[in-house]
């Protein structure tokens, strides 16, 4: 898996290398100006083109100095800004200027934003430290890098578009920078990966100045998958339908049937081995008839315990809640599950908005239990308003999950998934056509599928986001975003 750091643990993966490894910050930066040189040489033919690097007076100004040097080492004379007090330049910052003047007096180095467009601008102004709205001649820089942008100018920001909180992803007050390209030096920043964040970074390539991996993975407990690593268990060829997981899906209500049979299907394209349906008499023909090969028991408007027992002792997984409704049987159903479970329980929906109004059926539970809920599910369920939770995803989706015990995956267009422990993993996959109804539905009948099978409720719930996503994403290729459907993921689940 790949570590994505916060601004602070980044800081921290910096200083060990450079005080207790030995590892000088001049290498450091030398290396983050050679990669960010091999981004731009990537991203256009750069011989005859003009450039303007515009530097703050921190360490992300001394990278921006010294890819001053690089650039003209090779006949590329830039024009630098430096900007901000003098005074207080970091160490960094100043040997970098002391260098390029010394060994390229040709460059110019001015203290303000000129007034011409160049063809590239480079924004070296922040990077990851800043924690703080951006002002006075900073925010003029902010201003004049997106003007030229709009003018056609091509726009890499150093580590991070300056403007972006690298721990969150979210707009400090005022303006920030707008990137065609990021270069990331030594590891993704949440920031990169979060919205809004993701939107103003533009492509972002990640590069290695030096930072060792084991610096980089020591403290790190927010990760992204390998594509390498998505993937659906693997079967053996000495099996039956029961190696595969035997999967309860508690679903579906008076005239709500599609919830149950997209959940359902879910389960089924994502290998297991056997599907058992528990919802309303009414649908029973509908779903039989949808999913012939799925096993269906129903209750007629009171729960009918018996065979709800039994299709508890039955499986290896249950999956409540997509159109269970919020009648008082499907709480009573709810209240059954949770008291009695002794296998994993992926929580939904309804199922969601049940437990929002009476949160002890959560925290009285013995069982193993992910839930899944969107933005305006978790507000019912924290107390917390929606924009709270937006601005701070992953420590709300944390938290949530240290209070209650329960693996949460927190539904956004970046998903996150945490554990108790404290791990996170951020979902990259997906795309804005999986914004239809029933997407949720097929989420959790890939995640209640993968937990089926004996992966730990963590990493199932990860793969069955990153397996959703990568659906959604090639269905989308295939379709268009505007012609996606929730089945059409499912066609897509690989």
């Amino acid at each position: 898996m790949i570590p994505v750091l916060t601004s602070r643990k980044m800081q921290e993966a910096d200083r060990f290398t450079i005080e207790e490894l030995g590892l000088p910050q001049e290498v450091l930066m030398e290396r983050a100006a050679i990669s960010a040189y091999q981004v731009l040489s990537e991203a256009a033919d750069i011989e005859g083109l003009s450039f303007l690097i515009i530097c703050g007076p921190g360490n992300n100004g001394g990278d921006g100095a010294a890819l001053a040097r690089i650039l003209s080492e090779r006949d590329i004379y830039p024009d630098v800004v430096v900007l901000g007090d003098k005074d207080k330049m970091s160490e960094g910052l100043k040997k970098q200027i002391g260098l390029l003047k010394k060994i390229y007096p040709e460059v110019k180095i001015k203290d303000s934003v000129p007034d011409e467009v160049y063809d590239v601008v480079v924004d070296a102004l922040f990077g990851i430290s800043l924690n703080r709205g951006i002002e006075g001649v900073f925010a003029d820089a902010v201003a004049y890098i997106n003007k030229a942008h709009e003018l056609g100018a091509f726009v890499l920001s150093l580590d991070i578009a300056s403007g972006v909180d690298a721990s969150t992803g979210q707009i400090q007050q005022g303006n920030t920078v707008q990137a065609d390209r990021t270069v990331a030096f030594g590891a993704f920043k949440a920031g990169h990966l979060l919205f809004p964040g993701a939107l103003c970074s533009g492509e972002v390539t990640l590069k290695d100045i030096g930072i060792p991996a084991g610096a980089l993975e020591k403290d790190a407990d927010i990760h992204i998958f390998h594509d390498g690593e998505i993937s659906l268990p693997p079967r053996q060829p000495y099996t039956n339908k029961g190696s595969y997981g035997k999967i309860l899906i508690v679903a579906g209500s008076k005239g709500m049937a599609g919830a149950a049979i997209l959940c359902a299907e879910a389960a089924m394209r994502s290998g297991s081995g056997m599907v058992r349906v528990y919802t309303d008499e009414s649908n029973r023909q509908i779903v039989q008839t949808a999913l012939p090969e799925a096993i269906v028991n129903t209750y007629d408007d009171e729960m009918d315990e018996k065979a709800l027992k039994e299709a508890m002792d039955w499986c290896d997984a249950i999956a409540v809640g997509p159109g269970l409704s919020r009648s008082d049987s499907a709480r009573e159903i709810l209240k059954y599950i949770l008291g009695n479970a002794d296998v994993p329980i992926i929580i939904d929906a309804d199922a969601l908005n049940l437990i929002s109004a009476e949160v002890d059926m959560l925290a009285d539970a013995s069982a193993d239990i992910i839930v899944t809920p969107h933005l305006g599910e978790m507000a019912r369920l924290s107390g917390i308003a929606v924009e709270e939770i937006s601005a701070h995803l992953i420590s709300t989706a944390v938290d949530f999950s240290k209070s209650y015990g329960v693996i949460t995956v927190l539904k956004d267009a970046r998903t996150i998934i945490a554990s108790p422990k404290g791990e996170v993993i951020i979902n990259t996959n997906g795309n804005n056509g999986m914004a239809t109804a029933g997407s949720g539905d097929v989420l959790t009948g890939m995640i209640a599928s993968i937990r089926g099978r004996s992966k730990d409720s963590f990493m199932a719930a990860s793969l069955g986001c990153a397996l959703h996503g990568r659906a959604g994403d090639e269905a989308c290729q295939a379709l268009g975003a505007d012609h996606m459907l929730a089945g059409d993921i499912i066609k897509y689940i690989r």
